[in-house]
């Protein structure tokens, strides 16, 4: 079980204590590169394409293993970035084995992380690969806003709301454009194409959706991450030759 997108797994130690050693990725993970300190702040082209890449992983798990395996601890903490701001899934200690096809859901202990957890398995346990693919209809939310998946207006427990629930007012707000730019990473300024970013948002949303059936799998969730991360990239160059002191520069002016 491993893909270019996935962390991969060395070797293992048996000698007084019990290790499983990965190979070292050096750039630290998606959250502290959204929300730490000392990181460049992300390009909207970059997050794009480690949504893309994150999402090639799980799609790896999901679709090409038998049996299929679902991750079930999805988050921004467990997306690690490598020195070229490419993404690769880590932390495959929840993951757990389902029978061939993975078409039916199983009951399971719940684990996992508070704010990524969909329904069905927050309540009653239930697993499937959807339960993965909710998880990381939540990133994608990250990824637009780079808040944390429960945001938090004070200390109080109370005042806490799930940033999928912020998304999906911003989505019935009158204006959606302006509701959604609330949300929108300050740091990625006016650099950003709207119409990509309400393209990840409805993706997002569509994910994350309350019944399971009506997510969609990782694999057309690859397909309309690769529609996104070529309009993207279009974008950035049409943007890199809208700029005059930018084409001065490249024709030697």
């Amino acid at each position: 079980m491993f893909n270019f997108m996935q962390v991969r797994l060395i070797g293992y130690c048996t000698e007084s204590s019990l290790f499983l050693v990965y190979e070292f990725i050096e750039n630290g993970n998606l959250s502290q590169h959204l929300r730490g300190t000392g990181y460049e702040p992300l390009s909207w082209v970059e997050r794009v394409q480690i949504a893309l890449d994150s999402a090639r992983g799980l799609e790896y798990i999901h679709e090409h293993t038998v049996p299929v395996y679902i991750h079930r601890d999805i988050k921004s903490a467990n997306i690690l970035i490598d020195k070229n701001t490419r993404a690769k899934v880590a932390d495959f200690g929840l993951t757990k084995l389902t029978e061939v096809g993975g078409g039916t859901s199983l009951q399971t202990r719940v684990v996992g992380t508070f704010g990524y957890m969909p329904p069905e398995y927050a309540r009653y346990g239930d697993v499937s690969p959807k339960v993965d693919v909710y998880a990381f209809g939540v990133v994608l939310y990250e990824l637009i806003s780079a808040k944390d998946a429960i945001v938090r207006s004070t200390e109080s427990a109370s005042d806490s709301k799930g940033l999928v629930y912020l998304f999906e007012e911003a989505l019935n707000a009158p204006d959606l454009k302006e509701g959604l730019k609330r949300l929108i990473d300050p740091k990625l300024g006016d650099d950003y194409p709207i119409d990509a970013i309400l393209k990840m948002t409805h993706l997002a949303n569509a994910c994350t959706q309350e019944d399971p059936k009506l997510r969609p799998t990782m694999r057309s969730v690859v397909v309309a991450l690769m529609t996104l991360s070529s309009t993207s990239e279009f974008w950035d160059m049409n943007a890199l030759y809208e700029n005059p002191g930018l084409v001065n520069l490249m024709s030697g002016r």
